[in-house]
């Protein structure tokens, strides 16, 4: 009940502003080719991440490899960053000579209860080797259970505050950022106050 009402409580107080569903000229399907560039451009350090820094002893007691991909939209750029995430899972089994021990997958894929799940579902794609879940909610409330997650990617979507600190907006203290909503050339008080902000988010995670 607590997680529920903790969930509940981010995504009223978080401000949704979900991509363009659907298909059409200025969805975002047709208009997030920036965004795919990153994630091909991301691709290499992701590989190596994941051959240097996953522990695939801590699967034993598991048969599925769980992945969560926060900030999703509606695809198509989130079908490739899955796609790239388990071939790098797979290549770290076989190199260590454990083919028959590869998990099966699962995804999860979040974003905010706006999001246009439907679109994004439609266009799953038929040869996918996971089986895919929807997760709606702000990622800045609890979305999983205690350590259920193996994996999570998110590309575009983590530097989205929940809310704006509230000592950037006081004209009365150090961090004001003198009504501006970004942080470039500002002082070291507005920068470590959005810091901060983030760490708060993310320290039950």
């Amino acid at each position: 009940m607590a997680a529920a009402e903790e969930a509940s409580k981010f995504s009223e107080e978080a401000y949704a502003y979900p991509m363009t569903g659907g298909d059409g000229p200025n969805s975002y399907a047709k208009n997030s080719t920036l965004q795919r560039g990153a994630g091909d451009a991301a691709k290499e350090l992701l590989n190596e991440a994941i051959a240097e820094k996953l522990d695939i002893d801590i699967l034993s007691s598991s048969n599925t490899f769980h992945i969560a991909d926060l900030g999703c939209s509606v695809g198509p750029n989130t079908f490739f960053a899955v796609e790239n995430i388990i071939e790098a899972v797979k290549f770290k089994f076989q190199s260590q000579g454990l083919n028959s021990q590869i998990p099966e997958f699962q995804v999860f894929f979040n974003d905010h209860t706006q999001n246009d799940f439907n679109m994004l579902f439609r266009s799953l794609p038929q040869n996918r080797q996971y089986y895919a879940a929807g997760v709606p909610g702000s990622f800045y409330g609890r979305l999983f259970p205690n350590a259920s997650i193996h994996f999570f990617h998110s590309s575009y979507a983590l530097q989205w505050l929940s809310r704006v600190p509230k000592e950037v907006v006081d004209k009365n203290s150090p961090a004001w950022n003198k009504g501006r909503i970004h942080y470039s050339n500002s002082t070291d008080e507005v920068v470590r106050a959005l810091k901060l902000n983030m760490l708060r988010t993310w320290s039950d995670f």
